[in-house]
Parts: structure tokens; sequence; C-alpha cells
């Protein structure tokens, strides 16, 4: 009888530790994971709540409170002895951090990371990534998607439902399991610049109805969804005296029926994750002017009590330095976890965190039937995840799965159905044949912009002979004196404005210099101008005069692929794609939401 008894203690040790048929020791390019489906249970069943118990009462307290801790990882090749890369096998493994988010890489880098990773960790790992324009957001030769916004111009539930479950698809392949997505922030006001096209936009009924495709094309390709920021950053302003803090400041019932009410339609939706942010809301905290980060009234008291979110509160970062300074590197985290976070998000120090955590246990500060609670929450993820079953990927199928041409055609989709035309005296579309001598007049906010220089290439391969001339910080008056000298001998002129909003600031922040000029090339070709915005619907308040204006919701950056929408200006410029996108934003009592025409 003792070697049964032996394989038994073998077995209850095993279910103790957490290791299920994919254990951490396991050779993940020959795993049970290769051509396993990614899934993601609706309900956990009792063998995974089972596993969930067990695992938890194996885990010391040190190793429970690691459990909540999120740190970054990049996805670009890194040699094994690379210096960061062990620092994150020794978080993974020595540590037992229960979550990464990635940024970087390409897919098979990415996948071998991840698989890395999970290889060397006790428990499986959750990896996230933000994915606000869809895995090429973060992954290199990932599909990027325009920025939500265009979703809401475009308004189609099918079309976020299927984008949404391409970016579930792409993500399960390269083992992320969670998005920090989507953002439901609502853009009401068009003096507040802070999310511009990663909102969808102030219309409420449809933010809810694309809310709901999104969660749920993620969630049918095994992949976990989170809203963010709450308690809203659409409408927010910097504090009074308090820079870079910001708050919202409006009345309470405002509050309750624009921005909680988005994040109430998220939860309806079945977010896994809300991520709190930064952010004071005075009017419903008794006039706290904590941020949701650390002010008990939002986490706990609003999502929990009063909209009935029972999934997991993270923070949004805490290394930021403004937060450091204010509460503390190690002392912030303490203090989210107090106002009701589960998950303590890149703090400054992950291994300090951990210890700030385990001492205010200790001490009472916080009870460990919290930690516990929150723990029990993330595990039950995780098996809900098959994660403890299957948490590796197969690196080899990855290229069948990412950056894929039946994705990239949903991508250009999107561009196309959005393509907004806010304006037009007869202008477009323009024949082919009679376009003659076309000048592209570029306009950047930065120094630096990779965006216009690929413009004057698509524009070139598309119209030969095409003159292009790109205005930023500095430029000369040589260079105004050139452009307008090729614009008198033009038959059309085409203004690119890649000019975003500045975040908490200016919703058209464009040069006087540039918008003067751009006077002059009105004036010198009255009817025979064309503008389109790559990202800020605003800029049209600029140039009211201009005789044909539109828009694409991408922002280079974080925020929505802006290529993508080249091709669909140069069909939309022959006639060959008419625009029928709707502006999902007030820009002003000319230009409110649902504007936009066609030919």
């Amino acid at each position: 009888m003792k070697a049964p008894l032996v394989a038994l203690s073998l077995i209850l040790l095993l279910a103790a530790c957490g290791q299920g048929s994919d254990s951490g020791a396991s050779s993940f390019g020959a795993s049970g994971s290769a051509g396993v489906p990614p899934s993601l249970a609706p309900t956990p069943t009792a063998d995974m709540e089972q596993w969930v118990e067990n695992t938890l009462a194996g885990l010391t307290l040190k190793e429970r409170v690691a459990q909540l801790i999120c740190t970054d990882v990049f996805g670009e090749y890194r040699p094994e002895d690379d210096s960061d890369f062990q620092r994150w096998i020794g978080l993974a493994r020595d540590h037992g951090v229960g979550m990464f988010v990635l940024y970087g890489g390409t897919p098979r880098d990415v996948a071998h990371l991840t698989n890395r990773l999970q290889k060397e960790s006790k428990i499986p790992l959750i990896i996230s990534a933000d994915f606000e324009g869809g895995p090429g957001q973060q992954v290199v030769g990932a599909s990027e998607f325009p920025g939500v916004m265009g979703f809401s111009a475009a308004g189609s539930v099918d079309l976020m439902h299927r984008a949404a479950s391409a970016a579930a698809v792409e993500g399960r392949a390269m083992g992320i399991h969670l998005t920090y997505t989507p953002v439901v922030d609502v853009e009401s006001h068009p003096m507040t610049p802070a999310q511009s096209v990663r909102s969808f936009g102030g219309d409420l009924d449809l933010l809810a109805e694309m809310v709901q495709a999104y969660v749920r094309g993620f969630h049918e390709n095994g992949m976990l969804s989170t809203a963010k920021h709450f308690p809203g950053r659409g409408d927010i302003d910097l504090m009074p005296g308090n820079p870079p803090w910001t708050w919202i400041d409006k009345p309470a019932q405002e509050v309750e029926e624009q921005d909680f009410r988005a994040f109430k339609d998220a939860i309806d939706a079945g977010v896994d994750f809300v991520m709190s942010e930064h952010i004071a809301i005075p009017s419903v905290t008794d006039g706290s002017e904590l941020p949701a980060s650390v002010e008990e009234k939002l986490p706990s008291g609003w999502l929990r009590d009063r909209l009935g979110f029972e999934g997991i509160l993270t923070s949004d970062d805490l290394w930021y330095d403004h937060v450091v300074e204010r509460f503390g590197a190690e002392e912030v985290a303490v203090m989210a976890f107090e106002a009701g976070h589960d998950m303590i998000l890149k703090p400054k120090d992950p291994v300090a965190t951990i210890g700030a955590l385990v001492e205010a246990v200790e001490s009472g500060r916080i009870s460990e039937d919290r930690v516990n609670d929150a723990v029990r929450r993330l595990l039950t993820l995780k098996a809900r995840l098959n994660l403890h079953q299957h948490r590796f990927v197969d690196e080899g199928g990855v290229s069948e799965s990412v950056g894929t041409p039946a994705h990239l055609d949903l991508v250009q989709e999107v561009a196309d159905r959005s393509l907004t035309l806010l304006k037009n005296d007869g202008v477009l579309p323009v024949n082919r044949e009679g376009l003659g001598r076309i000048v592209n007049i570029s306009v950047q906010k930065g120094q630096t912009d990779p965006s216009p220089p690929a413009l004057v290439a698509a524009l070139d391969a598309a119209f030969p002979g095409t003159r292009s001339y790109t205005l930023r910080p500095g430029s000369g008056a040589g260079l105004y004196d050139s452009a307008l000298t090729a614009v008198t001998g033009a038959d059309l002129v085409v203004v690119s404005l890649f000019v975003p909003r500045t975040r908490h600031g200016d919703t058209t922040p464009i040069r006087e210099a540039d918008l003067a000029f751009l006077r002059r090339v009105m004036a010198a070709k009255p009817g025979r101008v064309v503008a389109m915005a790559y990202g800020n619907p605003h800029l049209i308040r600029e140039m009211p005069d201009v005789p044909a204006f539109l828009v694409g919701y991408g922002e280079r950056g974080w925020y929505g692929n802006q290529e993508v929408y080249f091709d669909s200006f140069v069909r939309a410029l022959t006639g060959d794609l008419e625009p029928s996108g709707k502006l999902p934003v007030l820009v002003s009592e000319e230009y409110p939401m649902g504007s936009g025409m066609g030919y």
C-alpha cells in the first residue's frame, strides 16, 4: 500500500500547488496546449472551483499577495542572459507575480516570451495587454484597427463584433488573455479633448451597443476585457492649483447620467475587469479630492456597492512620478488595495510592493480575508481561461492566426466604412482623368512624425507626380513660399492634417502660422482644396471656409491605425469609395453628432 499512498500524496501536493496537467515544469514546445482551442468558460465548473480552492489553500501569504501584482514586460527579442529578461523570469519564478502586461515585440517573439514566463511560474499567469487599436497597437505584425470612435462612425455593431473577435483570436494565439479595453469614457464636450478617438463618442445608447458587441467578441474567442478609465476620463480638467492631477468638475446627477451610466452598461455587458484612473470627483464623494485610485468611495462605494460590479478592480499604473510623489511608491499600492482594488498595476518596485502589502496584512491594516477574496477572483478567471490545464501556446502556429489577410481586410473595411465627409462644396469626387497636378500640404504637430512621409508615398503611388510639402514646428518662410508657388499651378490641393488634440488642453492645437498659410492656399485655389483630418474632427472649426473636409479615426501612437485611412482617402477622392461615416461626437452647432454626407 506504500506506493499508492505516495502517489496519492503527490497528486494532492500538485493540486495544492496549483499544478494542472499543463504544469509549469512542462516543456512548452511539446506540451498538451498545442492545438487546444482557447476558451473562456461562462462560469467556473465544479472542477475549476476545486482547483481554485486547492491552489489558494497551498499558497503562503506572500504568494497570495504576489498574485495581485501585475508588472510590465516587453516583447522584443532578448537573449536568455539579458538582465531585463532575467528580472522578468525572477518575478515569475521567485516572486510569484500573478500577471504581466505586455508591450511591443513581434508575434512569434511574444508567443515565445509568454511561454517562457508560463514555464517558470508556479501558478499560471494571466498575460494582459492594451488592445485599444487591436493587437497591432502593441505587437508589430498583428492587426491594428482604427480607434473605437471609428466603429461608432461606421455605426455597425456587427463590424465591432467581428473586429473584437479577430483581436481576441490574435491575442490568444500569442499567449495574451486580457485586454485593457474597451475605453468607455464619454466624449461629451467639444472643448474637452482628453480621449479623442479612444472614446466611442458621445452617444450613450450607441456606446452601450458597441461595448456589448466588443465584450462578446472577446469572450467568444477566449479573452477577458476591461472597462476603463473609471470614473470616466471623457470630461476631465486639470485640478486647479494641483496639476497634473485631474478631476471631473460637474454635478453628481450629470456624472451618474453620463459617466457612470457608461460603466454600468459595460458591467451589464459582462466586462471582467474595471480599471480606475487617478481622477477625483468631489460631487459624488462628499467633496473628496482624492483620486479613484485611493478614494474608497469610488471603487468600493460606487463600482461595487451601487453599480454592482463583481469582477476584478484594477488600478491604473502606479509608477507615475506624480502618484509616487504624492502618496509614496509602496504606500499608494496599500491605499489602492484598501480602497477596494484587487490588482495592483505596474507599481514602481513590484518586490517592495509585495513586502509592503504583506506587512499591511500582518499589522492588521488589511484583513487576510480581503486578500483571499481578491486572489480567489483572479484564480477563478485563470481557471475559466483553462490555464490550469493548458497554459502554453503553439509558437509554430502563430502565423496562422495573427495579422492574416482576412484580418487586414477587416481593418481596411473599418476605415472605409467609418470615413466621414463633413463638408463638400462640389469638390468631391474628382474625375481621375481630370485630376491633373496635385499638391499635398501636410501639417504635423510634432517635429517628427512617420505618417506624413508614408502618406506622401501613398499619394505618389496613386497619383504619380504629386508634389508634397510638410509643415512642422519651425518651418521657415522659404518652405511656405515654395509650397504656395506649387499651389498656384495645381489643379487640386490636398491638405493632410496630422494634428492630434493636446490631451489636457487644446482640442485644435494647430499653429497660427500654418492656419494663416492655409487661408492663403484656399484663397489661391477656391473650390479646389480638400482637407483630410487624420484623427481630429474638431479641426474643421479652425478651417470653416475649406471646400471639402473628411475625417478618419486613427491617432498615431497608441490610439488607432492612422495610415489605413490613406487608401480610403485616395479612393474617396476619385469616387471609388463613397464616404458613409457619421460623426460620433459634437464638434460644433454646425457639426453635431450624426453629421456626415455622401456623394
